[in-house]
């Protein structure tokens, strides 16, 4: 034991040693530039206030977040609703299929989300598919871009085999005998899947949420293409503060902000997963 764990050690170096070049060393950039103070002609000086993070508690901006977080909220839900059964039906499958059905699922995640998105403007837009057809049996055209429900549509699309892949296998690792005895013992599908499956998956369906949700509440392309400027989200703020108005100091602090969220987010639901894990462990 003593003389694997050097070597443990060396093999866990290079990836500490990323994460401090590429992850740690930045943010911690973030957080010192968010403190500074802005200069409009040299866009930012190193005295230190708190200036930034006070004026981020406006109503324009608590609107942003409130609809930033809302549109996360849907979209995981929406994820949850078209993953859950296609995760079961993949972790139960023939071997055969499974792997197929995960190929076809993980292709999507090879091309940019830029590329995807266009796809849904030519389904969506004025002249796009849908409405192509409304027009052609005497409907009007509906507004199907640019508002809450397209930038939704767009992440749920984009962000789906995250919820997939972690339920899937969580849902491999519940004996399937299990399910056979409650059903045996005369329960139901949807009582088995709530008092069985739904219990012992729960921890890849807090992953999926987590990394869905985290991922939504940060995403820009989606929300910028499909939405446009009706739909301001985080993403858009901060893009916004840096590149066109060139408040650094508060795009770094509204940063800050949403990482420290998603870091909060991101210990609940570890100790909500762990939590479940003690009470399956005692009971």
């Amino acid at each position: 034991m003593s003389t694997a764990r050097p070597y443990g050690l060396a093999l866990l170096l290079p990836l500490a040693l990323y994460l401090v070049v590429f992850l740690v060393i930045p943010f911690a950039n973030i957080i010192v530039l968010s403190f500074y103070t802005y200069s409009p002609t040299r866009i930012w000086t190193p005295e230190l206030t708190t200036a930034n993070y006070e004026g981020l508690v406006d109503t324009a901006f608590l609107a942003v977040l409130t609809r930033t977080l809302r549109l996360g909220l849907v979209s995981t839900a929406l994820c949850v609703v078209f993953g859950y059964p296609l995760a079961y039906f993949l972790a139960r499958a023939p071997r055969r299929i499974a792997t197929m059905g995960v190929f076809l699922l993980v292709i999507p995640l090879m091309v940019s989300a830029v590329i995807r998105t266009f796809g849904w403007l030519v389904i969506l837009g004025r002249n796009g598919l849908i409405n192509s057809a409304l027009l052609a049996v005497g409907l009007d055209r509906l507004p199907l871009l640019y508002n809450e429900s397209a930038v939704v549509i767009g992440l749920a699309n984009v962000f789906v085999p995250f919820m997939v892949l972690p339920l899937m296998a969580s849902i491999e690792r519940i004996n399937p005998a299990l399910e056979e005895a409650a059903r045996n013992l005369g329960a139901t599908w949807i009582g088995t899947f709530r008092r069985v499956v739904l219990p012992l998956s729960r921890p890849g369906l807090i992953s999926g949420c987590l990394l869905v949700y985290s991922a939504a509440i940060s995403a820009f392309v989606i929300p910028v293409l499909m939405g446009g400027a009706r739909v301001r989200v985080i993403g858009r703020q901060i893009y916004d503060q840096l590149l066109i108005s060139y408040q650094w100091p508060t795009a770094s602090a509204t940063a800050t902000l949403l990482v420290i969220a998603t870091t909060c987010l991101a210990f609940a639901a570890l100790a909500v997963t762990r939590r479940a894990g003690r009470q399956e462990h005692s009971s």
